[in-house]
């Protein structure tokens, strides 16, 4: 037992600077990372984590209150992953230094030699009892996990609920069940997978080569105010589909002019688009929408900040499409241009949108008007529809329209949650182990976080990127329409 009297290594020193260096490397977020698992707003790093435990649960060699026996035990483990240990106090302070500063790296997480020695000194340090490890504001639970690893209790509490479920199955479901969590989880959302598809197979319906869409891409629109033009615009900051070196490409805009009849007839100027190859940069042409401003494709106005929102305000942030009596589409958000895969080839094809495109949308409407008809038991509506807090610099979508959770996804998003969430209520009534619930319900959030309205779509990449860029709900006025239920991986890699 470590005497009172005796400071902890934390006290006297600490790696300070290998240890930041490493924690900001792991915050590329590296396979096997705990944040993938499901994001949490202000997740600690493993890194710093890790090596703050230790220096609160060891000792200082050279405090002369620091138990001989530790030393001696801390001196047989340490040659294990360093050199001998020399035999002043001093050395065996910066040997332990040392090892924390290395263990920090991410590349020795999980390495087992190290493990064990980190295990091996914690136990050296506390051989009468197991150290009780507290952390009553958890959140995502990057304290208690290492404090797990190194064979320490741990208690683990946070007020609000999601870090409660992430505390659960991070802590409790799969460190007991492991590779068997992993099986059944494997095997429920295979199944869950296969309904899903089979009930939202008509509003993601496969092109008539063979490829399936696996993401959509749309842009917010408002009109010109601008005399004797009216036309629409599309709120686009980058016409870029692809950047990579071997397959670039682009959207060009085509203003369309009016016949003399259409002019007659009051008809408004209409904005074609077309995919090509871009040679440079310089080919594609600028965005229509900066800091709220819109630049009209046809005339050239630009539409003030506070009319950018008025419009969208109408709208209730332009997110869905406004169809007639007819089904044709006659404002709020335009369809750009979809992204494609086809069976067995490696990449992406992009292509402009048809009227069955929009077809699918009208379905996933009338669908979701039948099934939010009524209220669910408790009486709250089956689409959130609590108000969004405006709060600047964080929340800043209610000033343009976004006002209730609901209007933060498309119809078609709404009608796929709703969809996912039913399919997930009769398996938990099922033969479904109690212990796959916590991870299915993590893995319904993380598909309502991609599948909403304020989605980028990396052009770098080719793919979506997910909401929380930040912690923050900024606008984005063109976002990426995820088909949440069918794999958009290239071939070979995990998902």
């Amino acid at each position: 037992m470590i005497p009172k009297e005796c400071k902890r290594l934390a006290e006297v020193d600490f790696p300070i600077a290998v240890v930041s260096k490493h924690s900001v490397r792991e915050k590329s977020g590296p396979k096997g990372h705990i944040s993938t698992l499901h994001l949490w707003w202000a997740r600690r790093p493993l890194a710093a984590c890790r090596a703050m435990l230790l220096g609160l649960l060891l000792p200082d060699p050279c405090n002369p209150h620091c138990p001989e026996d530790f030393k001696v035990k801390a001196r047989g483990l340490l040659p294990e992953v360093q050199g001998n240990v020399g035999p002043r106090n001093e050395d065996l302070r910066q040997a332990l230094l040392k090892f924390i500063g290395d263990f920090s790296n991410w590349d020795l997480s999980t390495n087992q030699t190290y493990l064990e020695v980190g295990r091996g000194l914690v136990k050296a340090a506390h051989p009468e009892e197991t150290p009780l490890v507290v952390d009553p504001f958890a959140g995502g639970g990057s304290i208690p996990l290492e404090a797990l690893r190194f064979g320490c209790e741990a208690f683990a509490s946070d007020l609000n609920p999601v870090a409660c479920l992430i505390l659960k199955v991070l802590l409790e479901d799969i460190p007991r069940y492991g590779p068997e969590l992993a099986d059944e989880l494997g095997r429920v959302g295979k199944e869950i997978k296969e309904a899903a598809e089979k009930e939202l197979s008509e509003l993601y319906p496969a092109d008539p080569n063979g490829s399936k869409p696996i993401a959509y891409l749309w842009a917010r629109t408002v009109r010109c105010e601008s005399p004797n033009c009216g036309a629409e615009i599309p709120l686009v900051r980058s016409f870029w589909l692809c950047k990579k070196p071997n397959r670039k490409r682009g959207l060009r805009p085509i203003p369309s002019p009016l016949s003399h009849k259409e002019r007659e007839k009051n008809e408004r100027p209409r904005i074609e688009f077309e995919i090509f190859e871009p040679k440079s940069e310089n080919d594609i042409p600028p965005g229509t929408v900066t800091r709220a401003k819109a630049s009209c494709l046809c005339c050239g106005s630009v539409l003030s900040p506070e009319r950018v929102r008025a419009q969208l305000g109408v709208q209730r942030g332009g997110g869905d499409v406004v169809f007639d009596e007819k089904n044709t589409r006659i404002g709020g958000a335009r369809l750009l241009a979809v992204v494609t895969k086809k069976p067995d080839e490696q990449g992406r094809h992009y292509r402009l949108p048809t009227k069955h495109d929009y077809e699918a949308v009208v379905k996933a409407v009338k669908d979701l008007q039948k099934v939010t008809a009524t209220k669910l038991p408790n009486g709250l509506s089956i689409v959130p529809d609590e108000v969004l807090p405006l709060m600047s610099g964080t929340f800043n979508v209610p000033i343009y329209g976004i006002t209730r959770w609901g209007d933060l996804f498309t119809s078609p998003q709404k009608f796929s949650l709703i969809t996912l969430q039913s399919i997930f209520a009769m398996k938990q009534k099922g033969k479904v182990k109690e212990y796959v619930l916590g991870p299915l319900a993590l893995a319904l959030s993380r598909v309502a976080m991609c599948g909403m309205t304020l989605t980028n779509w990396n052009a770098f990449a080719e793919k979506m990127q997910h909401t929380f860029g930040r912690q923050a709900l900024p606008m984005v006025w063109d976002f990426a329409e995820v088909v949440s239920v069918r794999d958009t991986q290239e071939p070979g890699k995990m998902p």
